[in-house]
């Protein structure tokens, strides 16, 4: 569709500035007025579907490495020591990125990493948007949370066939009681890490998406672990601990930042809202194919809602800004997508509690709710760093499920495969 979106029967310099005269376009067109060149442009005839065919081109291309890096991800975890290695390798980047934006926060100069200088924004760490941030961080803690009770999820089932099995390259198997309590320790202290900085990081729509996951996520923990009081510290005490050290840094900015809310003239969630009915409103237009992937901001500038002190390059709700990219074709083609996903992946790694891998599959599953909720409220997908995570953390949810044999727990979801298991 996005490819689609791109081609035009005229030639491409006449239209490459929506709404106004390109320069390449008027060089090539020699003598030909402006005028009648931009009318020869305006036709319906010779216009491509995207209103920006080069910022189209570029969200193509990252369209397309997000998802080589998933079927990669899905193909080359194929056995539970790398998956451990790539979700291991995901929390300490996290840890490590929330500690540099917390030091960063305590000493801030106006420059990320003290070196580069930035407009003025709401920076957290290495992004410009404190927001982005917060869904990066938001899909690491349940990652974090279910390396610390992997091994206690597969207490239930060590000393099964499906256990033994899992430990051929002599990784990822069941860990030894010594390295299964440094491991809990190590990946809780990580959690309440990134948990201290999603709090200052002041997202309040990151937060209240990474609550609502964490609390799916400890729900669905108590069918897996078998230790309920080790449970139970960690569902008290983590929280605690974030508590405490939001205190001890300094809280005062994060009640601020909350206290907003009940101003009547708070602008953030205000504005929003008054562009999202824009976007419903205006999207007659480009309901059938939309105004072209990644042209928000060209096609929806002549929509700006008066009073808007600058152009809204982004909608700050995915979902919605799909539709008005791509319309009702690419919103069919995602809901499909993302059904098919759900229903094969998602939800049974949500339901399914027998297997040693089903934390590690409920996890993954929860840290892709928690970037599902945040998108709802803001552009974080379309963010490189957050749109890498997610489409690593989707390819490992594959290859999890693709470990895990039928008679583990899983039911089948599709006629062909209850046939199968019928046999």
């Amino acid at each position: 569709l996005p490819l689609l979106q791109t081609v035009a029967p005229g030639p491409a310099a006449a239209y490459a500035a929506p709404g106004r005269l390109a320069a390449a376009g008027f060089e090539a067109a020699g003598a030909v007025a402006p005028e009648e060149m931009l009318k020869e442009a305006s036709r319906p005839e010779r216009r491509p579907i995207s209103l920006d065919p080069g910022a189209t081109w570029a969200r193509t291309r990252l369209l397309a490495v997000l998802t080589g890096l998933f079927f990669l991800t899905a193909w080359w975890a194929d056995r539970p020591g790398r998956i451990l290695f790539l979700l291991v390798a995901v929390v300490v980047v996290g840890f490590l990125t929330s500690v540099q934006g917390l030091v960063q926060y305590l000493t801030w100069n106006g420059r990320i990493f003290w070196l580069r200088q930035v407009p003025p924004s709401s920076v957290f760490g290495p992004f410009v948007n404190h927001n982005h941030f917060a869904a990066y961080v938001g899909m690491v803690i349940p990652a974090a949370v279910a390396l610390a009770f992997h091994g206690f999820g597969a207490r239930r089932g060590s000393r099964s066939r499906d256990a033994a099995d899992l430990d051929d390259d002599g990784r990822g198997g069941v860990p030894g009681r010594d390295r299964r309590i440094g491991q809990i320790g190590l990946a809780l202290f990580a959690s309440a890490i990134l948990g201290v900085a999603l709090v200052f990081s002041l997202s309040r729509g990151g937060i209240l998406s990474s609550v609502i996951s964490l609390g799916v996520l400890f729900v669905l923990l108590r069918r897996r672990i078998s230790s309920r009081i080790a449970l139970r510290v960690a569902a008290v005490g983590v929280p605690l601990l974030v508590i405490g050290l939001v205190f001890w840094i300094g809280a005062a900015v994060v009640a601020e930042r909350w206290g907003q809310l009940q101003d009547p003239g708070e602008a953030s969630l205000r504005s929003r809202l008054v562009v999202w009915r824009t976007i419903l409103e205006a999207s007659g237009p480009f309901l059938r194919t939309g105004a072209g992937l990644g042209a928000f901001e060209v096609s929806f500038a002549p929509h700006t809602p008066a009073g808007s002190s600058a152009r809204w390059d982004q909608a700050h709700n995915d979902y919605l800004q799909l539709l008005w990219e791509t319309g009702l074709a690419g919103a069919a083609l995602f809901v499909l997508l993302a059904w098919t996903f759900i229903a094969r992946y998602a939800w049974p790694a949500m339901r399914d509690h027998r297997h040693p891998l089903d934390v590690l599959r409920a996890g993954v599953a929860v840290a892709l709710l928690s970037i599902a909720l945040h998108s709802c409220v803001d552009f974080n997908l379309q963010i490189g760093a957050n749109g890498f995570l997610c489409s690593l953390l989707a390819g490992l949810l594959v290859a999890l499920t693709r470990l895990v044999p039928m008679g583990a727990g899983q039911r089948p979801w599709s006629s062909a495969e209850r046939e199968e298991r019928s046999r």
